[in-house]
């Protein structure tokens, strides 16, 4: 990650934009109690701790879909002489079974904790709550906020956005004045391997209600998709993998909780919109009921968000209820 001062995009942090241009969409997080996820922890002598940490870096970090870079692993016991220590979170090791199979081999003697331990699933936002969380939780290592470095590790192709952007607007607008339609919403996925772009427009006019755009293009990816593991398996053998793994999604409203959470499920990398829907909508804090489906820690995973917030795009207006 580049230091902020190198970073060649412009970023106001504090307002969470991008060259003045694209506004990323999160939940609000000013919330004073953190989201805790149970840990396993254990208690070891002091003079164990090389063989400790030599058992982590092996054994656990990795394989952890927790990060513990903003907790300090390690504290002293109530017991001179001795640590007690994270060894990972019950994201990858649920049943205590697992966990005695996990540690049968390591080099060094240890005590088990009756109780998991509760601690922050990421650093908190200020140097206050950072205070407070360590006291009140285990203590943390003050990075600054978390989501300052979120958005200072984005890369972004200006060019790319504004293109892809132009073009969904101009398909929209051409629907609207050529064809009528009522849903000239358009989407178009981004295929990270080879750049190539899939543009789909909304289908409910002419078929089935659940022809939104997203889900129609999402349905052109499969067919893709298909036919490439079909190939593949003549080959190599290796078929598996997300649908839209790592895709850029650009579309001219925002989508719906139906679309939002298909594309969770698809695992893109990013959604970009240039029209938020107040009543539908299922991305930012303030639409529909304010779900952040992209955002939501209930769910295995996420995406990033961001809408466009210049003037340079003008879509035709659509019915404020209708889910895009």
């Amino acid at each position: 990650m580049v230091k902020k001062k190198q970073n060649p995009l412009k970023i106001d942090f504090e307002k969470c934009v991008i060259e003045d241009k694209l506004l990323q969409i999160r939940k609000e997080t000013d919330s004073t109690e953190p989201y805790l996820v149970k840990v396993w922890a254990i208690e070891i002598n002091a003079r164990s701790s090389k063989a400790l940490i030599e058992f982590l870096r092996d054994d656990v970090q990795e394989k952890d879909p927790v990060s513990f870079l903003h907790l300090k692993r390690i504290k002293k016991s109530h017991r001179s002489g001795y640590l007690t220590v994270l060894v990972c979170s019950f994201e990858l090791i649920n049943e205590e079974v697992d966990f005695d199979e996990l540690m049968a081999n390591v080099k060094f003697d240890y005590l088990k904790l009756d109780e998991p331990i509760w601690v922050p699933i990421q650093g908190p936002g200020t140097k206050k709550l950072f205070m407070e969380w360590s006291a009140k939780y285990w203590p943390l290592i003050w990075r600054g906020n978390p989501n300052d470095q979120e958005l200072n590790s984005y890369t972004f192709d200006m060019d790319k956005i504004k293109s892809v952007l132009q073009n969904i607007t101009e398909k929209s607008r051409s629907l609207a004045a050529n064809n009528h339609s009522k849903i000239p919403v358009v989407s178009a996925f981004v295929n990270p391997v080879d750049g190539e772009e899939i543009y789909m427009s909304d289908g409910r006019e002419d078929g089935s209600e659940l022809s939104h755009s997203c889900m129609r293009a999402i349905r052109q990816v499969a067919e893709q998709e298909q036919e490439r593991r079909e190939n593949a398996l003549k080959t190599s053998g290796e078929t598996e993998t997300y649908l839209c793994l790592n895709f850029d999604v650009y579309t001219t409203h925002e989508p719906c909780s139906m679309c939002a959470m298909a594309l969770i499920h698809s695992r893109i990398k990013r959604c970009i919109f240039i029209e938020s829907m107040g009543k539908s909508g299922s991305l930012r804090p303030d639409s529909g009921d304010g779900y952040c489906i992209h955002d939501n820690r209930r769910l295995n995973s996420k995406y990033e968000v961001f809408q466009w917030i210049g003037d340079e795009f003008e879509l035709p207006e659509i019915e404020p209820r209708v889910c895009c």
